[in-house]
């Protein structure tokens, strides 16, 4: 059989004299080689190279057959997790209320909530996809406005949501993706204990000088302390993992606050919760049917400094996720399954799309319950986008390297005009040199030398 080097390949400059580090995306897995053998890769010299490694480089998908179509390959992986997922994923947007007036959000906030009278038709909705496809666990997403302001909402929908899992012999679980000013102790302990949230995300963008002045209240009142308050109050909990809910910490970041990130890390530490946060991660500000974006760092900026977020991390004792797993689902919106609701009853097949003037009368509103299920589309707007990454001439995926762990990124956002390219594909290789570090050194030897 002829062979060759895979095109989902990224292989470092030498790290010692002897050796680098490559990172086969196919499927996710590293490995440190000689020169050597970099070079006998480079000129394919098969026959050159020992028969255990050979058998290693393609066992990892290294070197993969000569006939094989790798693009085709990896996007019919991608199409195959999501037809074989085994879980029903809906979000739920209870309200389109929130407290605070973040210049960057592109959401209409208004004092409106899911009606008693939806109830019944969003649970139908969500039972109607049984009846084409076999699940084994139920998971809901409670997301924007602020959910939390919905909480009698939650508390009304969940038990009826998890009745619904249990009738077809399903697991539960929920997420919450919330501001964090409403997250009070007795509140996290109900939907931890009753409720099936067994994860949440709280977003604190630096320290409360910076995060003040993004992320107030729409009276202009700060809102770090709080929020800062009660996430220590649950993160100081004794019984905190037993309870089986982790909270992770984003932190939005443009031009405005990125100097923010390393300050707010340092008091997270200095309050020792670095093995308390599940996930901290840093996003780029994007556009939300605004310009938010404009403000954004460029890519390439934006890689650098998160490669000093992550050294920092390291030198106060965090554990970062470094290198990157397959992502063969990018988001719901490639999901023929997976819906989005808002407080009105709309459906939606993107969950940037609620709330937003932007997006009314788009095709991304795929109807309304309150119309009759049977009036809601079945045209999918983002649902083509694995086979316009096939097809070539859409977007720069198709010719990628990073493909396989990236996913393509966000379809709509491609499909505005705005790459959504994440930060690996600019930093990989100094995140591939750290690894090694780490595997060298161990990670007390390298927060001892990072420390000095």
């Amino acid at each position: 059989m002829d062979f060759k080097l895979s095109q989902y390949l990224v292989v470092t400059e030498p790290v010692t004299e002897r050796k680098r580090v490559l990172f086969a995306t196919r499927t996710a897995r590293t490995l440190v080689i000689t020169n050597s053998l970099y070079d006998k890769l480079m000129r394919g010299a098969w026959d050159e190279i020992e028969d255990q490694v050979f058998e290693k480089m393609l066992q990892i998908e290294a070197i993969v057959p000569a006939d094989n179509d790798e693009l085709k390959t990896i996007i019919s992986r991608n199409k195959a997790a999501v037809a074989d997922g085994n879980t029903l994923y809906h979000v739920i947007q209870p309200t389109a209320m929130c407290q605070l007036g973040c210049g960057y959000c592109g959401q209409n906030h208004t004092k409106d909530y899911i009606s008693s009278e939806n109830y019944d038709r969003i649970l139908t909705r969500i039972e109607s996809k049984f009846e084409k496809k076999k699940y084994k666990h139920v998971e809901i997403s409670w997301f924007g406005g602020e959910p939390l302001m919905a909480y009698a909402q939650i508390r009304a929908l969940t038990p009826r949501i998890q009745a619904i899992a249990a009738k077809h012999g399903c697991s539960y679980s929920s997420k919450v993706v919330t501001n964090g000013l409403s997250l009070k102790e007795p509140v996290f302990l109900e939907l931890a204990q009753k409720y099936g949230v067994t994860s949440m995300e709280v977003t604190l963008d630096g320290t409360a000088e910076y995060h003040d002045a993004r992320r107030h209240t729409k009276e202009g009142l700060s809102t770090f302390k709080l929020i800062f308050q009660n996430l220590l109050k649950i993160y100081n909990r004794p019984d905190f993992k037993e309870l089986g809910c982790s909270i992770s910490i984003r932190c939005n970041v443009d031009e405005r606050n990125n100097e923010s990130v390393k300050p707010l890390l340092q008091l997270l530490a200095e309050h020792n919760l670095q093995d308390k946060i599940s996930y901290f991660y840093v996003a780029p500000i994007h556009s939300w049917g605004n310009d938010a974006h404009l403000l954004s760092l460029e890519k390439k900026a934006f890689a650098q400094q998160e490669m000093d977020w992550i050294l920092e991390m390291f030198r106060l004792g965090f554990n970062p996720r470094l290198l990157p797993g397959l992502n063969p689902v990018v988001c719901l919106s490639v999901t023929p399954d997976a819906e989005v609701f808002d407080a009105f009853g709309n459906v939606f097949d993107c969950t940037e799309v609620p709330y937003v003037s932007a997006y009314e009368n788009t095709p991304y509103v795929l109807g309304n319950v309150s119309n009759g299920l049977e009036t809601i589309s079945e045209h999918r707007p983002l649902l083509s986008f694995h086979d316009e990454v096939a097809e070539g001439g859409h977007y720069p995926c198709t010719t990628c390297r990073m493909l396989p762990v990236c996913g393509g990124g966000c379809p709509k956002s491609w499909r505005e005009g705005m790459a959504p390219c994440p930060t690996n594909k600019f930093n990989i290789e100094e995140k591939l040199k750290l690894y090694y570090a780490l595997q060298k050194r161990g990670k007390e030897k390298l927060v001892e030398l990072l420390n000095q």
